[in-house]
């Protein structure tokens, strides 16, 4: 029995997780959009309901599928809102939607709680599930992000079967009729209710007592579960039409979308069957519809077979066949909606705190993240082209998702088996001899200290690093192009040039121009080339069919634009000599022999390559949408090369190639490892992103370089603390600090990370005073001053001075100007519009579903291709993302070390701030994430008990990652192959760089 110190305990903990999750949840509702189509009924139901009753709710004509058991509350809603004059798209419009929601989830979590007290007791496992329940990502979605009422639909439906569990049938019943009244897919749940009151039945038999009673509590059973929906339809329908009404409702809301699955990721979906045709199928004989009963009958003949076993056995759970069954006619039935799994896994979640079991967990957890994504994805489409997700992307991320999702079904299905057929209990909480690792919380005992390097493993870093140079720079760009431009910046400028032979191409390569134009005239005046000048068009080759004689004076027309170069060529390519031309043909050495990306500017280059280029010669900045340290460093490139390929992506490459030491010592300092740092490094080199997105001139290696390096520091400093006290770790507090405003100063994703640094500075000072080592209030002291020292002035200084190249080109640059700027970037980011054909929701990023093209060589003779785009390797991708779903497995479920977690932290700090974002988004936004991916695949082998396989399986995932770096490179480095080649890398429908 808990002492009363124990249940004090356990009530604070209980009243802290609740106030927790319901505060999470309504600030999701207040800082979030509800899903369009559900907010627009809801409140225009409430304020129907609220302005006219009950009595003239359901009106002719009038669209509204929802059975009355709710809608009271939705006028509830609506009374508020007009009492308080609160508008339609108001936040606080959509608090008041999910503040009910929100409730019954944290009595959920409360029942949660409640039971594993009972059968788990007072463990860490209890609080693990408990937590997980709480902070479900489905159920957060749900109601938080969503808004939708499945909280209080599944609130009676869980105490419904926990109250059959404990054999307390007609109150079951009632509540069984509350959820009905106000949802009909309660009747999904309605065999497993019939199945527990015929046990019952069977119980009075076998025990020879109150068989009449029992055959009578089932008659009694069904009409207390009519009696709610009863009474709840009663005041919109009257008592004459209330049967014949109630029914019409039902059955038109449960038919009222006939398709295989309405944008549920499950079994159906998997096989193509999303938003199609009941009539049609997945086999030329057999129907989605005909299919989809076939196994409504089998999940029922396996229901009854496994109550029918475990009555006989003595362990008859209407709580895990109430898991089993929904989830199975979720996972294998017609007509399935997105939101149905809700249910289901609040179940599982149920089942895991009666029978302690981490299978159940398990499954709870698999099924939680399958239908987080699920909601997701249908969230982040609403109102877009691919609302109905047909795209490629879409099709691949729903079939994906769907076989997930059938896998966590069949290990539910598997351990409801086991358990009610054969006793078998894997207890969720291993006991102190198995490996289980203490929490943060816990007093820290000193940690073994970082390993000397070795003159091999220096060696060894110095090869890594060469080799990668060598790899990267390689073709990088070329180190020559025209330097002197004719600038016609807001006037017109003529030149005259006449060629010497007969000219059939004209070149341009034009420099800065917001808006101007050139034009060739030839002697009589006509008008034989015009081109636009503009933001798309800087530092870029580019060629024309030009018939021009030779002797023929031609008159070239600058207007408000730079132009670096023009040349003429015949019909052989030569280039043509000429006799004037001034600035425009001043440097015929610089022209290339071919246009391609080595001499012309690609993608987002045309943006931070030319503002390098303006900084450095102190002229009006074109792109102030992102800080501007990054581009700084694209100036210092320029500054030392010149304004060629080669000079305005030189610094990028540099960061690109020093990240993969930078890696190499993370990982080791992580894992305290040699052989961990030297895989993580080795991996990096060969990752797709990592080479291409440091060989384009934007600045998003910047931002990644300095977050890892953020990072590092973060974990020295945390090694340190529990070693040396938080005095003698004022080294990495600081130079963390710097590497923290560094990468805010480079880009704005650079703050994310502040979040996950934050979390590790507090937890490891917590963890500090739990070590109770005298002198601890001057150590926080200490780390007190140093977090706003170091995380806070010493950040905005080097943010502040990133804007020195504004003050060299205008002194008159001010803290006004200083602060325009930053307004300027969050209304451009908060209220960009603008679609792209290769943007990306983040979570296809987890899949690297859908690759950014950056680049494709159209110059080409006919059988060959020449593309650049940005993606991750397959292999390190899919690897990081199970390895980091195992490191997340191993915190929930009380098995996690704490570098796993830090891990975990940082990684979610730069990926949780872009689930809210709703603008446009790129794969390459991942590129931050991406590098704590990496590091979760090197943390997990090094975790394992044997070393020498862990080395093995690292080796034999880097020779894979290397084969597929081989096979790829040509897609990211813009080397023209071969068609077999280059479509032999479409290894899915949605990788269309080519």
């Amino acid at each position: 029995m808990p002492t009363l110190r124990q249940k004090q305990d356990s009530r604070r903990t209980l009243r802290l997780i609740l106030a927790a999750a319901l505060a999470v949840r309504l600030l999701l509702a207040l800082f979030t959009d509800g899903y369009a189509y559900d907010m627009s009924c809801f409140v225009a139901w409430g304020d129907k309901l609220a302005a006219q009753g009950p009595a003239a709710f359901y009106s002719e004509g009038y669209f509204a599928d929802y059975p009355p058991g709710y809608l009271p509350v939705l006028g509830l809603v609506g009374l508020v809102r007009k009492a308080l004059h609160i508008a339609y798209e108001s936040p606080w419009t959509y608090f008041l939607l999910a503040l009910m929601p929100s409730l019954c989830d944290c009595a959920a979590v409360a029942l949660i709680w409640k039971i594993g007290g009972r059968f788990m007791g007072q463990g860490r496992g209890r609080i693990a599930l408990t937590l997980f329940a709480a902070f479900c990502p489905l159920t957060l979605f749900d109601t938080g992000v969503w808004k939708q009422i499945d909280g209080a639909f599944a609130l009676p439906l869980l105490l419904c079967f926990w109250l059959l569990e404990e054999r307390r049938y007609l109150p079951a019943a009632l509540l069984y009729g509350v959820a009905l009244a106000i949802k009909p897919q309660a009747l999904l749940s309605g065999p497993v209710l019939a199945v527990c009151f015929l046990a019952g039945v069977a119980d009075a038999i076998r025990d020879k007592e109150g068989v009449g009673r029992a055959v009578g509590r089932v008659f009694g059973g069904v009409g207390l579960a009519l009696a709610p929906v009863l009474a709840a339809g009663l005041p919109f329908f009257g008592w004459k039409n209330l049967i014949p009404s109630l029914l019409a409702k039902y059955l038109d809301t449960t038919s009222s979308y006939p398709y295989a699955t309405i944008n549920a990721f499950n079994w159906f979906a998997a096989l193509g069957g999303n938003w199609q045709d009941l009539g049609q199928g997945p086999l030329s004989f057999l129907s989605w519809k005909t299919l989809g009963i076939c196994n409504i009958v089998i999940i029922t003949v396996l229901l009854v077979i496994l109550a029918v076993r475990s009555w006989r056995a003595g362990r008859f759970s209407p709580l895990l066949l109430a898991a089993f069954y929904t989830v199975g006619i979720f996972t294998f039935s017609h007509c399935m909606h997105e939101r149905y799994l809700v249910l289901g896994v609040l179940l599982v979640l149920l089942s895991a705190a009666r029978w302690n079991d981490i299978r159940l967990y398990g499954a709870g957890f698999g099924l939680s993240l399958t239908g987080f994504l699920n909601l997701a994805t249908v969230y982040s489409l609403v109102g877009s082209d691919d609302e109905w997700l047909f795209s490629a992307t879409s099709r691949e991320v729903t079939i994906l998702v769907g076989f997930a999702e059938t896998a966590a079904f069949l290990l539910l299905a598997f351990t409801a088996w086991a358990i009610c057929c054969q006793g078998g209990i894997s207890p969720l909480q291993k006991s102190a001899g198995e490996g289980a690792c203490p929490p943060i919380s816990r007093p820290c005992t000193p940690a073994p200290s970082q390993p000397a390097w070795t003159r091999r493993e220096k060696l060894a870093l110095l090869v890594l690093t060469a080799a990668t140079a060598a790899i990267s720079f390689a073709c990088l760009g070329s180190m020559t192009a025209p330097q002197n431009p004719l600038d016609a910046t807001g006037t017109v400028q003529t030149v005259t040039v006449t060629p010497r032979e007969d000219s059939a191409e004209l070149w341009v390569y034009p420099g800065i121009s917001d808006g101007g134009s050139l034009r060739i005239y030839d002697e009589a005046g006509n008008l034989l080339y015009q081109k636009e000048l503009n933001y798309g068009t800087p530092f870029s080759w580019t060629k024309t069919t030009f018939q021009a004689g030779a002797g023929q004076t031609l008159t070239a027309v600058v207007e408000n634009a730079q132009v670096f170069e023009l040349a003429l060529r015949n019909s052989d390519g030569a280039l043509i000599a000429v006799t004037g031309g001034d600035a425009l043909f001043d440097e015929p050495d610089a022209v290339p022999d071919t246009i391609s990306q080595l001499n012309s500017m690609y993608f987002d280059e045309i943006y931070h390559g030319r503002t390098g280029y303006e900084m450095l010669h102190r002229m009006t900045v074109y792109e102030t949408t992102h800080p501007p340290l990054g581009k700084d460093f694209i100036m210092l490139g320029i500054a030392i090369f010149g304004m060629t390929g080669f000079g305005w992506r030189f610094s990028g490459t540099l960061f690109g190639v020093l990240l993969v030491p930078l890696m190499w010592c993370f990982v080791r300092r992580l894992t305290r490892k040699p052989w961990a740092g030297a895989l993580a490094g080795a991996l990096l080199a060969v990752d797709f992103m990592r080479f291409s997105q440091s060989r384009i001139a934007t600045i998003d290696i910047y931002a990644t370089f300095f977050i890892l390096l953020g990072a590092y520091c973060m974990v020295w400093y945390c090694q340190s603390v529990l070693v040396n006290g938080v005095n003698g770790s004022l080294l990495p507090m600081a130079l963390g600090g710097v590497a923290f405003g560094l990468g805010c100063a480079s880009k704005w994703t650079g703050i994310y990370a502040g979040g996950g640094l934050a979390v590790l500075y507090l937890g490891v000072l917590y963890a500090r005073w739990r070590q109770n080592k005298p002198g601890f209030q001057k150590e926080f002291r200490t780390a007190a001053l140093g977090g706003v020292l170091f995380y806070i002035v010493v950040p905005f200084l080097i943010y502040f001075a990133s804007y020195l190249p504004y003050w060299w080109r205008d002194p008159s640059f001010g803290l006004s100007d200083w602060w325009n700027c930053q307004t300027y970037m969050y209304w451009y980011h908060s209220s960009l519009e603008a679609t792209h054909p290769f943007e990306s929701r983040w979570y296809t990023w987890l899949l690297d579903l859908r690759p950014v093209w950056y680049y494709l060589n159209s110059g080409l003779p006919a059988g060959t291709k020449a593309s650049i785009a940005g993606f991750y390797n397959p292999v390190l991708c899919l690897a990081g993302l199970a390895c980091i779903l195992l490191l997340f497995w191993r915190q929930v479920s009380c098995r996690g070390a704490r570098t796993g977690a830090g891990v975990l932290i940082l990684y979610a700090a730069q990926l949780l701030p872009w689930m809210m974002v709703t603008r446009c988004t790129f794969l390459y936004h991942y590129f931050p994430s991406s590098m704590f991916a990496l590091a979760a695949i090197v943390l997990v082998l090094a975790q394992g008990k044997d070393e020498v396989r862990a080395k093995r399986i690292g080796l034999v995932l880097l020779a894979a990652a290397l084969v597929f770096f081989v096979w790829f490179y040509p897609a990211l480095s813009g080397l023209p192959v071969p068609d077999a080649w280059a479509n032999s890398t479409q290894i899915l429908s949605s990788y269309g760089f080519y």
